[in-house]
């Protein structure tokens, strides 16, 4: 089996070191470590409705995703994860796809699988959207992909003029924005409200990383555009979204306790990791506004220190060496809780210094 080159790889490393999952910290994974209250209950509801097919068309799930959005619901499609739709919606893109560049993988990955010709594009140093760049290369792509806030950079930032840049080129634009819940304001950059007024946009959001429930396997895709949605449902297989996730989204959308809760402990959390990290010796902390901060090494390679980690501080890391721009020097952490935190900086500063 090929190694796809995510995060989250506990299982091998375990079994590479010998080591047992109730020891380990994974801060390869970027997920909420905190879930809405009340799971164990729902979950069992999910069980009991497991006994029938879920509706194949989900209307209740993607009505709960409409009023958690405010949007028409036939806006919405579901999926096992974000990972079907970004699948999906490759299956009816035509034209060559911008992708800017470091980000996810499985956007380059999904795309070559239904033979879609890349054009690579990149942040600028700053992780920044280099708009030039981006205008210097309308007429090499149909569609762009922008990861935001961007993983594993962290940066987030408003994408209204590059979709209007894009809407008047009869472009069209996709967002991922699985991560956008964690930014503390996060009004000010999404594009969902948008989506009515615009055809030419697909925004990918997910439960996975705000609720904390990777498991469970459910993502969405939202846009106006009737050609796009219909045909990614012709191609869509049914079922694919299990009872259990449908059963969920009956209440967590609704838990604003939880919500306003995670955001603002993810605001203090990362200006906490941000500040502590800074005073580390040989490492360079890139700033984010989400669960998660990419650092760039100044001593020692990713590959040693994730090495390091793992088997003197029973700490996984990721090695972000493998993204798209970036090299050995790159390792990313996710915000986890307060005591998890303080170990990795512990950790960082016995390994690197202070």
């Amino acid at each position: 089996m090929i190694k796809l080159g995510h995060g989250a790889d506990v299982a091998s490393m375990m079994l590479k070191y010998g080591k047992k999952e109730d020891y380990i910290l994974d801060f390869s994974s970027n997920i909420n470590p905190y879930i809405p209250e009340n799971i164990d209950k729902y979950i069992l509801e999910g069980l009991n409705l497991s006994t029938k097919y879920p509706d194949v068309e989900y209307l209740n799930l993607r009505k709960n995703i409409g009023n958690y959005l405010d949007l028409d619901y036939e806006y919405i499609i579901p999926g096992n994860g974000a990972s079907e739709i970004i699948y999906l919606l490759m299956k009816v893109l035509d034209g060559q796809l911008g992708i800017v560049n470091p980000t996810f993988s499985e956007y380059e990955r999904a795309a070559k699988s239904n033979n879609i010709k890349i054009i690579d594009l990149y942040f600028d140093k700053n992780f920044k959207l280099d708009l030039d760049n981006i205008r210097n290369n309308l007429d090499k792509f149909k569609a762009l992909f922008i990861c935001n806030p961007n993983n594993p950079s962290g940066n987030v930032e408003s994408l209204i003029e590059i979709l209007e840049i894009l809407k008047k080129k009869d472009k069209f634009l996709i967002v991922d924005e699985t991560f956008m819940e964690f930014v503390y304001e996060s009004e000010k950059y999404t594009l969902v409200n948008l989506i009515k007024e615009y055809d030419n946009l697909f925004i990918i959001k997910a439960i996975t990383k705000f609720f904390g429930l990777p498991g469970i396997r459910l993502g969405y895709g939202i846009t106006s555009n009737k050609n796009i949605i219909s045909k990614m449902w012709e191609h869509k297989e049914p079922w694919t979204v299990n009872s259990f996730a449908e059963n969920i989204c009956s209440y967590i959308f609704k838990d604003k306790k939880y919500i306003e809760k995670t955001k603002n402990y993810f605001k203090e959390e990362i200006n906490f990791m941000i500040k502590d990290l800074n005073e580390i010796k040989n490492i360079e902390v890139f700033e984010s506004s989400t669960n998660f901060i990419l650092l760039k090494l100044n001593k020692y390679n990713s590959s040693y220190i994730k090495e390091k980690l793992f088997v003197e501080k029973n700490i996984l890391i990721r090695d972000a060496s493998n993204f798209k721009g970036l090299d050995t020097n790159y390792i990313r952490v996710a915000v986890k809780k307060r005591e998890e935190n303080e170990a990795l900086i512990n950790a960082l500063k016995e390994i690197l210094g202070v």
